[in-house]
């Protein structure tokens, strides 16, 4: 501010008005755009910091992604259908429309970090620095990107595959990729990223994205292509990881879910949020708070074995009403709940998943499954108990759905194993995936078939 006060009395003494109109017009030296703050390796890593501060919002794993993969499944009742003009309700009952508010927010969300992230890739190459450091920036970026094109795809299914900055009249041209180009553009960033990303980061810096979060995601991308040989050679090094304890706490866990996320080793990747009136918070009515009996959470606890201590982590607490998985203390409606996008039971149960498919019986997919379910106190698995590949299938689906509860992945999970037509018996095939927002159909040129199939 200083230098701006002197520069502007120097403009005073200037000899003709020109000369000081010339300087008027100058960008004030305290203001950055697009241009100028991209022009250093402090720039990148501020811009990195937007890449994930844009997975925090609301949009995303703040709030509608919890809405888009878990209400829209079987472990949860949103017992509030006149709340917020009922979009909310409408993703729960199969009623929603392409003008639904959670949909058009989360299609706006994750393209906004798309566009976070295609920032640093055009701009990071021609900078000048540490050449490892400069990996890094990438691989980070190219992991935010990774995931949110396969949240897209996962609920759209086709969807523009934007892979640079676009103006506006570029973007007006966009036309929706395949899932197929999405998913191998998605292959691409993360094995790029596994290449370019630590196995962990110092403590300050814990949090980002590591190696093995970008091959966790990665195997499950081959997952939901049902390139199950694979998931199995490319999740075998974080699983030897997690047997090794390297990614694991050294200290078994008391539950499956950890107590401490920020800390706990069991979380490969997580959103991170901070309370404390510092605007890094997330609402506690967005960790899916039963507020006056308006979040039902409804899996059978019969489905859980007396010992399963999995059992109180979905169930509403006294505290906040939250669930017992998400029930970190809260303050002026502010919790600082992390939420985990890939851990280490995600992984060993696609791993047996893979296993399973590939040939029944093999000894480390058991192994995999029990780790999982020992760790949560339930028995263990055995041939004499599960017979044949199909118990086994049958048995590692229920387990991510106890083991997973409340992560936004039952509802992808039920599109990903065909069991839609069986849990949700009626309700038509094409509302597997949602409606494009009619606001992304009324910015494009082209029109004609940029709408899923079933909606209007």
């Amino acid at each position: 501010m200083k230098t701006y006060i002197i520069s502007i009395l120097t403009c005073g003494l200037m000899i003709t008005a020109t000369s000081c109109k010339k300087f008027l017009d100058l960008k004030p030296l305290d203001s950055y755009t697009e241009n100028t703050f991209y022009n250093d390796e402090k720039g990148l890593q501020g811009g990195l910091i937007s890449c994930y501060d844009a997975l925090q919002t609301d949009s995303l794993y703040g709030n509608n992604l919890l809405t888009l993969g878990e209400l829209r499944g079987d472990n949860l009742t949103d017992n509030d259908p006149g709340s917020g003009a009922g979009v909310r309700n409408q993703i729960e009952v199969f009623s929603e429309t392409s003008a639904n508010s959670i949909l058009s927010g989360s299609w706006m969300g994750h393209y906004k970090a798309i566009y976070r992230c295609n920032i640093i890739l055009d701009r990071a190459p021609a900078i000048a620095m540490n050449e490892t450091t400069k990996n890094q920036i990438i691989g980070q970026a190219k992991f935010i990107r990774a995931l949110s094109y396969f949240n897209l795809t996962r609920i759209w299914g086709n969807v523009p595959l934007v892979l640079k900055v676009q103006k506006t009249e570029e973007a007006r041209e966009n036309t929706r990729a395949t899932a197929a180009q999405v998913y191998q553009q998605v292959i691409d960033d993360l094995t790029d990223a596994a290449l370019k990303l630590p196995t962990s980061w110092p403590d300050a810096q814990r949090g980002r994205a590591t190696s093995y979060a970008a091959t966790a995601i990665l195997g499950k991308v081959y997952l939901y292509q049902k390139k199950f040989d694979l998931v199995e050679t490319t999740l075998k090094p974080v699983v030897t990881a997690i047997y090794a304890r390297t990614i694991l706490d050294t200290v078994p866990q008391t539950k499956t879910f950890p107590n401490n996320i920020k800390t706990s080793k069991d979380i490969i990747f997580a959103v991170q949020y901070l309370s404390g009136g510092v605007k890094e918070f997330v609402n506690q009515d967005n960790r899916y708070r039963n507020n006056n009996n308006t979040n039902i959470i409804n899996i059978p606890q019969a489905l859980f074995e007396t010992s399963d201590n999995r059992k109180a982590l979905v169930a509403i607490t006294g505290t906040g009403g939250r669930p017992g998985k998400f029930n970190t203390p809260q303050a002026n409606n502010e919790t600082s709940s992390d939420f985990p996008v890939i851990r280490c039971a995600d992984v060993l149960l696609m791993y047996a998943e893979a296993l399973n498919e590939t040939s029944y019986g093999n000894t480390e997919a058991f192994k995999a499954l029990n780790a999982v379910r020992l760790n949560a106190v339930a028995s263990a698995k055995t041939p004499a108990i599960l017979t044949s590949q199909s118990a086994f299938r049958t048995a590692v689906y229920l387990e991510r759905r106890l083991e997973l509860a409340l992560e936004a992945d039952r509802w992808f999970d039920i599109v990903r194993t065909s069991q839609m037509n069986v849990i949700f018996p009626g309700i038509p095939s094409f509302r597997s995936i949602y409606p494009v927002p009619q606001v992304e159909i009324d910015n494009v040129n082209n029109k004609n078939g940029y709408q899923n199939q079933g909606y209007n």
